[in-house]
């Protein structure tokens, strides 16, 4: 899996000679945006949550340091890129964080990203065992794990509204509104979620039946979901479909 990384520096010819580096050098590392201050640092990462944050300390209107004031969780790990300021990097020796000295030593970038992802990959299978733990307790209604693009986002079950396939990914709506891609097919979700009422009606649907609102005669019959959707039920899994949603 890609890590996802920012860059924060105020000079432009920093961004791009250390974007070239991680290019060549750090081909586990996609930088996803560039930032040449604190506040749209803090936007960048709002915006497209990035696992990794190259940090410059000294930058005109607030030094990097200012940037960990905006977050009291941090889903991030942090990568300091500092020329040399014996109480920045005091500072951070002290606190056990990774730092490089700029002009960048290829060698210690190296071994700042192994460090980071290292990190990063044990923070996932924390939570990949967390959400193990939650499901033993709650067999009713799991949380499920659905790897997309940029991570595994863990959801409740019974807030699936559908899945639509599309070849080796599925589309997922959600009560809430939300919409997903996901990296897994069709016949995957069909395989995790059959003892959890939801059923094949169509080659390219399955469906929630907690949340049908009815079922349509036309052309062969249809449901109407909770979002005000409606999907077609093919006619070989009409009797079928039919029978499922009286005995739910």
């Amino acid at each position: 899996m890609k890590i996802r990384a920012l860059i924060v520096d105020d000079e432009k010819n920093g961004r791009e000679n250390l974007s070239g580096i991680l290019r060549e050098y750090c081909p586990e590392v996609t930088v996803v945006g560039e930032a040449d201050s604190v506040e749209t640092a803090k936007s960048i990462i709002q915006e497209k949550n990035p696992s990794l944050v190259f940090l410059d300390i000294e930058m005109p209107k607030a030094n990097g340091f200012k940037l960990l004031e905006y977050f009291q969780d941090f889903n991030f790990e942090v990568i300091f890129v500092t020329a040399y300021d014996s109480y920045a990097i005091q500072a951070i020796r002290f606190s056990a964080a990774d730092y490089i000295l700029k002009p960048i030593n290829i060698y210690d970038l190296k071994k700042a990203v192994e460090k980071a992802i290292a990190r990063i990959r044990l923070k996932e299978e924390n939570q990949l065992l967390k959400q193990l733990y939650y499901n033993l307790q709650r067999p009713a209604n799991p949380r499920i794990g659905l790897p997309t693009a940029e991570k595994i986002e863990f959801v409740d079950v019974d807030s699936i509204i559908r899945c639509e396939g599309e070849g080796n990914y599925s589309h997922l709506y959600f009560t809430n509104g939300r919409h997903l891609l996901v990296a897994k097919t069709l016949v995957e979700f069909e395989e995790l979620l059959n003892d959890y009422n939801f059923i094949r009606v169509h080659k390219t649907h399955l469906i929630n039946l907690k949340q049908v609102s009815a079922f349509l005669k036309t052309e062969g019959g249809s449901l109407q979901l909770s979002d005000g959707k409606t999907i077609p039920v093919s006619r070989r899994r009409k009797e079928f479909v039919l029978e499922k949603l009286k005995s739910n």
